[in-house]
């Protein structure tokens, strides 16, 4: 039998349960468990309004904005704090219902269209992935979605090189949603897996082992924090026993910062995409706000939190995808308030 793997492993079979003493609240650093549960059901608010207008709006399935709040979400709910279940239920069946609306999300190629002559057109739209991670999350999928990740399995197989990686842009890559070669094809790894279903047939296992294989050679940057994120994950996707990734956690922690946060790369500062990846990351490795270095992370997040449920972010590219500064911060911000939410609540989840 093959061996199988979806990302509601990485939500549901590593689920933590961590609950509070019914008599009091306990503590997470500075601050109270409450004050952390508040933070949580603010960005909540933030992520569904986020969700709904750029879908109402833009019709794209962006990753910032759909697939990044839509997996936040059900993570929350699955750590029972209040969501809009229909607004999720709807809004995954407006991406993935079947294969037309899997076309309208115009992240999918769309064989009726004239071949798209430019470079990027041989790549992977990165949307997709960031899609199947979000889908594998919810807590049922119908036929019609299963279906739709079924076709963006074999996309993702399609444009596979032979080396096992998928082509990257360098002059179209958004940092930090696109990062790099690597931090895509984990992405992608990732996303395979998960959405071959229950039994991964040949072409794609055999997809997923030369992904493996290449991404294990790769070269990857020390200054990179996603690499480091991404490692861990893909060694608790491949079964690795919890001491056998204490060397990769120990790594991350070596990474906190003295305000309790961590920084995408050593010329930035803390910030919640930062801090909340690697929350997410270290709660699948068996971590909780038991550990003195986790509840200082939370105090972070609890304290720069913006009023709006937001969390303050700088732009690191420009429209055409070189570094420098964009105008518009809603994409980064809506990512960043995602993995804020998705490690805040794993790590200090509501009592039933």
């Amino acid at each position: 039998m093959a061996r199988t793997f979806s990302l509601a492993l990485l939500g549901v079979g590593l689920s933590l349960t961590l609950p509070a003493r019914a008599e009091e609240p306990s503590p997470v650093a500075g601050v109270e468990r409450p004050q952390a549960q508040q933070a949580v059901e603010r960005s909540i608010g933030y992520l569904q309004a986020e969700m709904t207008g750029w879908w109402n709006t833009r019709k794209c399935a962006a990753c910032h904005h759909l697939p990044m709040p839509l997996w936040a979400l059900a993570e929350a709910g699955r750590q029972n704090y209040p969501i809009d279940k229909e607004l999720v239920a709807n809004t995954a069946e407006s991406l993935l219902g079947d294969r037309e609306k899997l076309l309208a999300t115009k992240i999918f190629p769309n064989p009726a269209d004239p071949p798209d002559p430019r470079p990027q057109g041989r790549g992977l739209n990165m949307g997709l992935p960031f899609l199947v991670v979000a889908a594998r999350s919810l807590p049922t999928l119908n036929d019609g979605q299963k279906e739709s990740l079924r076709l963006i399995a074999e996309e993702i197989v399609k444009k596979q090189q032979a080396d096992g990686s998928w082509e990257f842009f360098d002059t179209l890559r958004r940092p930090p949603i696109n990062e790099s070669q690597t931090t895509d094809a984990a992405w992608i790894i990732l996303a395979l897996d998960a959405a071959s279903g229950t039994e991964v047939p040949d072409p794609h296992r055999a997809a997923l082992e030369k992904a493996s294989a290449w991404w294990k050679d790769a070269k990857r940057s020390d200054d990179l924090l996603q690499d480091k994120v991404f490692e861990l994950l893909l060694a608790l996707r491949a079964g690795r026993p919890r001491d056998g990734v204490q060397t990769l956690v120990d790594e991350l922690f070596a990474r906190q910062q003295a305000d309790g946060g961590w920084r995408q790369l050593t010329t930035m500062t803390s910030d919640a995409f930062a801090t909340g990846q690697v929350l997410y990351a270290l709660s699948l490795a068996d971590q909780t706000v038991e550990r003195p270095e986790i509840r200082r992370a939370v105090e972070f997040l609890v304290a720069t939190q913006k009023p709006d449920g937001s969390w303050p972010m700088t732009s690191r590219s420009t429209p055409n995808g070189e570094p420098g500064s964009a105008k518009n911060l809603a994409p980064i911000t809506c990512a960043a308030s995602s993995w804020a939410v998705l490690g805040l609540a794993r790590l200090v989840p509501r009592q039933r």
